[in-house]
């Protein structure tokens, strides 16, 4: 299975995240800092990983936060800047103790869809349970390669993500 994995919900999983926040908070000030992803959905399993999601209001107090992020271990910076946000990983591989963050823009699109979609989940259980499902069968299908993992959920997050918007 070529180590990605995925793990059952954790009450753990918002435990990691308030930590995670605390020093996070230390070290940039107040910005908006939520939980995002599947660890931040109550029953929902998935590969362990904390999304954090931080909100600012310009790319350029995105770059400043990325410098002080590095300092607390944050030493990975995947560009994504052209996707609507800057992404960075305590860790380069995807294991189960890292933690990502996403920096995006308040009120963009990536924003809206990241917040509407752990909000969906978190409201549909039924929704979630499929989702748990989907993600059970695309990781046998893609025999531990990370992409194709990220590829076969690709349709079903969109269809959820107009589901959202209507």
């Amino acid at each position: 299975m070529g180590g990605l994995k995925l793990y059952k919900y954790s009450k753990n999983f918002p435990k990691k995240f308030e930590k995670e926040k605390k020093k996070i908070s230390k070290v940039i000030g107040n910005y908006e800092i939520s939980h995002i992803g599947s660890t931040a959905v109550e029953g929902l399993g998935g590969k362990g990983i904390i999304d954090i999601m931080i909100s600012v209001n310009n790319w350029e107090e995105a770059k400043n936060l990325a410098k002080k992020l590095k300092k607390i271990g944050f030493k990975h910076v995947h560009r994504k800047i052209e996707k609507g946000q800057l992404f960075l990983s305590k860790h380069q591989k995807a294991t189960s103790d890292n933690v990502h963050i996403h920096i995006v823009k308040k009120g963009s699109k990536v924003y809206k869809e990241l917040l509407g979609f752990r909000d969906y989940l978190r409201k549909n259980k039924k929704e979630s349970e499929r989702y748990f499902k989907l993600k059970v069968e695309a990781l046998a299908q893609a025999n531990g390669n990370r992409s194709r993992y990220t590829k076969l959920k690709e349709k079903y997050i969109e269809t959820l993500l107009k589901k959202i918007k209507n």
